[in-house]
């Protein structure tokens, strides 16, 4: 993991500079205020206590209580603006690793495990960021610690400096020794936590699935399993900070009382006073905490390195080479579909889905596509839409080639109604109102009326604000689906597509939303892609995709 990786965060960091910089001169003035409480007990025990001057000695407390009160204020205030700025910078980073995601083809999300990326946009991300922030703090508060306590030290006594820092090259020694384990298994414990996370996602969005297949012990089970591995990972991760922070503690204490031999040495010999000793040990627990700290950052850097490695395989992903293709607004059009030697298939799945093919659809058609599961006719949606390339040919939108046209302009302009509408943890209103978000609520109300939607909205307990569950649990198939159509209505498409949008409606179920699509998009370009083309009335013609064609069928001829 190069350096060059961090200067991902670079920019975050450099809009939240004043008030970085605010914490830490803030955190400089605090560990001034600390700094001084040491050389205060040395007077109090040699110039109040061993001085008996009474009057000097309350002065010298009442300094300490009045320094640690600023001390409270200015720290209090640094933590606020700490915490205020560190979450900024981390939302920023989740945020953009976020965006980063969105642009990403769906046949990424179809290879990868969305528990695993959940992991790296939240733990991984908030490590990069705690690092990235933490170190600035922790750098400049250690360093500044260090070096005023070690000119205090030598200035003090430098024999007794010098047995102090005896610790340090051991203890930077260990750390740079075990920084390869450290971030092995940073890695695994972060991989068996995405593991987790999929379990997770997978089972609770199919307990119905679990509870009709009565596997719930089964997946209690599973995680039992799994939680024991992530344990056993865990602690050999832990065990291993604890033994690196254990050995370094070690150290610490023999440098510790090493001083106490050399210097109580040369208390009883008259060379040293108690008051210097008592501060010098003082500022040796200052300094040697300010320098397992910035060791500290050594072990850090490892684990965060493990983290960042994680999310920056994330942005360095592209969009597909359709999805990145620059395109400009579409002017308005009856909707009129064009397919010129289109090939397709090979880039997308390697095997060839059209070959070459023409085919015209008048503005207004309703044309029936149906063929063997497989044969392609998603994928020529998607291509549609842009979310795949052609292999070759092009795609004409009302005389405009579609990779000529903004991705949102296009895919405003061509609505897909799928088989399962996605419907999010929301309102009802929310939901109908998800893709065109600035709708007035009169309009939404409105197409909401003209798709059916008030029949079952007026049985919620809350009607329109009534919250839905995550997929629409509570709702039934047809009711999902005409919140689909009021999303369509909002977005007034030129071209609407039913991939297998009522295949799982009974026969009158599907008729009624038939009667329902026509009549709300008669002006529209109908393409209905089904395994009933016969159940579908009103087609104009009729298409099966076969052999890398789409071959016109009789409508007697079609078959489920």
């Amino acid at each position: 993991m190069g350096p060059e990786r961090w200067r991902w965060i670079l920019p975050h960091l450099r809009r939240s500079l004043p008030a970085l910089s605010a914490v830490v001169a803030l955190a400089i003035c605090a560990s001034l205020l600390s700094i001084s409480l040491p050389y205060l007990s040395k007077l109090i025990v040699d110039k109040g206590l061993i001085g008996r001057n009474f009057p000097l000695l309350v002065r010298l407390c009442g300094a300490v209580v009045g320094i640690a009160l600023v001390s409270f204020a200015v720290g209090g205030v640094n933590r606020w603006l700490y915490v205020r700025t560190s979450a900024n910078i981390l939302f920023a980073l989740r945020e953009d690793v976020y965006r980063h995601l969105l642009t990403l083809p769906p046949e990424f999300y179809r290879r990868r495990a969305i528990g695993d990326l959940v992991t790296r946009l939240d733990g991984d991300v908030a490590e990069v960021q705690r690092f990235g922030t933490d170190t600035l703090l922790a750098f400049v508060n250690g360093a500044l610690t260090l070096l005023a306590t070690a000119v205090i030290m030598i200035l003090m006594c430098w024999p007794l400096a010098l047995v102090a820092a005896a610790a340090l090259p051991l203890q930077l020694a260990l750390r740079h020794r075990v920084r390869p384990l450290i971030a092995e298994r940073t890695r695994v414990v972060r991989e068996q936590a995405s593991g987790v996370a999929q379990f997770l996602f997978e089972t609770l969005t199919s307990v119905k699935t679990i509870q009709g297949m009565v596997a719930e012990r089964w997946e209690a089970q599973r995680l039992r399993s799994l939680n024991r591995s992530y344990l056993t990972r865990l602690l050999s991760q832990q065990l291993l900070n604890y033994a690196v922070g254990g050995i370094s503690n070690l150290l610490s204490h023999a440098a510790t009382a090493a001083v106490f031999i050399y210097g109580g040495y040369g208390v009883i010999h008259g060379s040293l006073s108690v008051g210097t000793l008592v501060a010098f040990v003082a500022y040796m627990s200052r300094g040697t905490g300010s320098a397992v700290s910035l060791l500290n950052l050594y072990t850090a850097y490892q684990r965060a390195s493990v983290s960042l490695e994680r999310v920056a395989e994330l942005l360095t992903l592209q969009p597909s080479a359709a999805a990145r293709l620059p395109g400009t607004d579409l002017a308005p059009g009856p909707g009129h579909l064009r397919l010129e030697s289109v090939s397709l298939g090979i880039k997308t799945c390697g095997r060839a889905l059209l070959s070459e093919y023409t085919l015209d659809i008048p503005p207004g058609r309703k044309i029936v596509l149906y063929g063997d599961s497989g044969a392609g006719k998603s994928t020529l949606v998607d291509a549609l839409r842009r979310f795949v390339a052609l292999d070759g040919g092009r795609i004409l939108l009302d005389g405009r080639d579609i990779e000529g046209i903004d991705r949102g302009a296009l895919r405003g302009a061509i609505e897909v109604l799928a088989s399962e509408p996605v419907i999010f943890r929301a309102s009802v209103l929310e939901n109908l109102r998800y893709g065109s978000f600035s709708a007035p609520e009169a309009a939404v109300l409105r197409a909401a009326r003209s798709a059916g939607v008030d029949d079952f909205v007026a049985a919620l307990p809350a009607g329109y604000a009534t919250l839905l569950g995550s997929a629409g649990q509570g709702l039934s198939t047809g009711e999902r689906q005409r919140i689909a159509i009021v999303r369509a209505l909002l977005r007034n498409p030129r071209i609407i597509v039913l991939d297998e949008a009522l295949a799982n409606l009974d026969a009158a179920a599907a008729q009624s939303l038939h009667a329902v699509i026509d009549e709300q998009f008669s002006a529209c370009t109908r393409i209905i892609i089904s395994h009933a083309p016969m159940r579908v009335p009103g087609a104009d013609a009729f298409y099966e995709m076969q052999a890398g064609a789409l071959l016109p069928r009789d409508p007697r001829e079609a078959h489920a």
